[in-house]
């Protein structure tokens, strides 16, 4: 991946069981990125990335003209998670020209705070050819300039009214659109197209995948919403 002039910023949200999981391995695997780092919260990436098992050497392999790592992250605490984060971070920025998958983002930021190190990947990440792709169950409870910065945005059913209200009005539509969404089905926000395109991750697992009815249709039909393509 060269260096770009664009941010490339994904913001993967939803509750659990919506796919988001899914949806970004799928897109490693369009993508193909012979430099990526993986936070590895979860440890269910051995597929994409060799894991590493001590910060130094995830910094030593980033050295590397190709690389594909993944840490699984010790921290317990909050601050020991910020503080492990804020490392990684800092090496995503020296590394350059590779993609970063953070999962589960609201362990490391709250609304009111992002360690300094992230807040450069974010802002000036397109400087550095960086390609960040983070998701979070809880967008409510991640930091504004993540989400204010995204170039896309995958977005999932979300059970609170709190967090649909923050998607809702980053991707400029309306909460109930979020709310309707059946597992697996999504939205997808693109900032710079200024569209929104309904889509349903595909589960490789099942014979035969059926996204669950819709949680809340007045008419108790279940349908999926109908927030088709739109322009903004």
């Amino acid at each position: 991946m060269g260096t770009s002039n664009q941010a490339i910023i994904w913001a993967v949200i939803g509750s659990t069981g919506c796919g988001k999981g899914l949806w970004m391995k799928q897109q490693l695997r369009k993508l193909k990125p012979k430099r990526l780092i993986i936070l590895d919260t979860k440890d269910e990436n051995g597929d994409f990335a060799q894991q590493v098992h001590t910060l130094r050497d995830l910094a030593l392999a980033t050295f590397k003209p190709a690389f594909k790592v993944r840490y699984v992250p010790k921290g317990k605490t909050k601050k020991e998670r910020q503080a492990e984060f804020e490392e990684i971070c800092r090496m995503v920025s020296a590394a350059k020209n590779c993609v970063f998958v953070v999962e589960e983002l609201g362990r490391y930021t709250t609304p009111s705070y992002a360690p300094p190190a992230w807040a450069d990947c974010c802002n000036d990440g397109r400087h550095d050819g960086l390609h960040l792709i983070a998701a979070s169950q809880f967008p409510a409870q991640i930091d504004k300039a993540f989400l204010g910065n995204a170039t896309v945005i995958h977005c999932g059913y979300l059970g609170e009214l709190g967090h649909r209200k923050i998607m809702a009005e980053k991707m400029n539509i309306t909460a109930k659109q979020i709310e309707d969404l059946p597992d697996l089905s999504y939205l997808h926000f693109d900032r710079k197209a200024r569209t929104v395109t309904p889509g349903v991750v595909k589960n490789p697992y099942a014979s035969a995948p059926t996204p669950r009815q819709g949680r809340d249709s007045a008419s108790g039909s279940g349908k999926p919403s109908k927030a088709g393509r739109q322009s903004l």
